[in-house]
């Protein structure tokens, strides 16, 4: 058997222990990357990565901040790293706050995790007025404006010859160093605290069984652990080069330039990926062609036959450069789009991880990978499976929900969080995921379905971007209910289509899944919807908010 775990990852009690051994592990390779809006790049190094934490911490220190709650709402930045980073290493906490949030819930946010200082956007400014007219101090990420002092102008003015080189307090590991909100889909977002070593331990062991490379791209917003945690603790932890995205616009442009070996993404976008491949084969009346070159590909893996894989390996470099893997996370990636991109040279890597593990529990690896399953284990965690929930204990689980205890109660068992999600673990280790037990549908016969299964089969059809299954209200009673699914069509494979049209064709492909199920497992009404769903940050749809 080929070996499948990394036995030299190197672990980090406290994020000041993290800097300093950063700086003098990798000192002049690029840390981070960007592109700006006219495609320009910019970069910054190890060494220079760690002269401005240590700057921002000597700031934070005499403006009477450090050890204090700093909330950072903006989008993905260099800046926005630095204040999460000077946060944790002067003892402090970096409080994440989701700018796609509505206002109130932001307002609450911020009132809900005590914070003693705001860093935000230009662009977020509006969402942070209630705070300055209290007076909280706010800083902003960027150039000053309007006579509030820049993050850029901070390290301009501070000479790094003038203040120590290694500031770094001796700090506690178990003490919190980010509170992250949970993701909303079901309901309120609750403040989790996660400390410094449940964040650092997750973030090496990212690396254990994965090898992302070198150069990692990622687009995925900064205020969620799984881009914080998973893209850039877990990149700088290995000397790597984040190539970090902050506009969703400029995605596939920024790709496409940077060379990147890994991607950290989530199965919406390599959706939209696979949809825009399949359409514009369509539209060059290269469809058929398309097909029968994975139909080979697929006897050939088949038979055991070695693949030329010349056409595809062609259009995996016109669609995504000289990208080699692909790691999704924080939903479902559908099995039948990971094997495509497989056949042309990628490699497919699926995890499992949920905000209040840090977050990552699960993940398959470059060497041994099952495409329809979440992965294997880290080191660190255990799970266990209790009528099929899985719980999870280890050194990645946060401190507990910040101010509620009733509600950390709610979600513990001794060491044990209790997840929410439904799965099983097959003979060799790897773990799948069912559904979301809140998401069960419960019948009048007692029988259950996890509707995720449905919705991955749905989204099948390249007119569908969008669907959620509920159970519809048919009778008087809670659990006297047919399965429905709202769908929302994608706008440009059906332009050219009418809502008869659309439906008729959504309802075909429905028909061909409901020959394959037992009667009570059928969609029995659908509906078109005219806007897509309101989702979270992670591009979760909110399904307590669908009616």
């Amino acid at each position: 058997m080929k070996k499948i775990l990394n036995d030299h990852i190197k672990y980090y009690n406290d994020f000041g222990h993290f800097v300093q051994c950063i700086r003098d592990d990798y000192g002049e390779r690029n840390a981070v990357e960007w592109y700006d809006r006219k495609a320009n790049l910019y970069t910054r190094s190890y060494r220079h990565l760690t002269e401005d934490i240590y700057k921002l911490v000597h700031w934070l220190d005499n403006k009477g901040l450090n050890g204090k709650h700093l909330a950072i709402i903006g989008e993905n930045s260099y800046q926005w790293l630095l204040v999460y980073m000077a946060a944790a290493v002067s003892g402090g906490t970096a409080v994440c706050v989701d700018m796609e949030q509505p206002v109130a819930v932001i307002q609450q946010m911020l009132e809900m995790s005590d914070i003693k200082a705001v860093f935000a956007s230009s662009s977020c400014l509006p969402l942070v007025e209630e705070q300055q007219s209290n007076g909280t101090p706010c800083f902003l990420l960027g150039n000053g404006k309007d006579g509030l002092t820049g993050i850029d102008e901070v390290l301009e003015g501070i000479d790094s010859a003038k203040i120590d080189p290694d500031p770094a307090k001796v700090l506690n590991g178990n003490s919190t160093a980010a509170i992250v909100f949970t993701s909303g889909t079901t309901g309120v977002s609750k403040p989790v605290m996660l400390s410094h070593r449940a964040l650092l331990v997750n973030g090496c062991e990212c690396n254990v069984y994965v090898d992302g490379g070198m150069r990692a791209f990622s687009a995925l917003p900064l205020c969620h652990t799984y881009g914080m945690t998973c893209a850039v603790l877990a990149t700088w932890a290995r000397g790597a080069s984040l190539i970090l995205n902050g506009n969703l616009k400029t995605v596939m442009r920024d790709l496409q330039a940077a060379n990147a070996f890994s991607i950290l993404t989530v199965p919406l976008m390599v959706e939209a990926i696979h949809n825009q491949m399949w359409l514009q084969a369509r539209q060059s009346g290269k469809e058929s062609i398309l097909k029968k070159i994975f139909l080979m590909e697929r006897l050939k893996r088949k038979v055991g036959m070695k693949s030329t894989g010349k056409a595809l390996t062609e259009l995996r470099k016109k669609v995504l450069g000289e990208l080699s893997v692909i790691i999704c996370g924080g939903a479902h990636m559908d099995k039948d789009i990971s094997e495509e991109f497989e056949l042309m040279g990628l490699i497919m890597l699926q995890g499992y991880g949920i905000t209040e593990c840090g977050p990552l529990v699960a993940v398959n690896g470059n060497q041994a990978r099952k495409l329809d399953s979440v992965g294997m284990v880290l080191p660190s965690c255990q799970i266990k499976l209790e009528d099929e929930e899985i719980l999870v204990r280890g050194k990645n689980l946060m401190n507990g929900y910040y101010r509620m205890p009733e509600e950390t109660a709610e979600v513990m068992e001794g060491e044990w969080f209790k997840t929410g999600d439904i799965g099983m673990v097959d003979k060799d280790g790897f773990l799948y995921i069912v559904g979301r037990k809140k998401n069960i549908i419960v019948f009048k016969n007692g029988k259950k379905i996890s509707p995720e299964r449905l919705e991955q089969e749905i989204k099948k059809n390249s007119l569908v971007k969008n669907v959620m299954v509920y159970g519809a209200a048919s009778g008087v009673s809670a659990d006297d209910v047919k399965l429905a699914a709202s769908i929302f069509p994608d706008e440009e494979a059906t332009k050219d289509m009418s809502s008869y049209e659309i439906l008729k064709e959504v309802q075909r492909h429905i028909d061909s899944i409901n020959d394959t199920l037992p009667l009570y497992q059928q969609i029995q009404m659908v509906n078109l919807r005219e806007e897509d769903f309101e989702k979270t940050a992670m591009m979760k749809i909110k399904r307590h908010l669908v009616k």
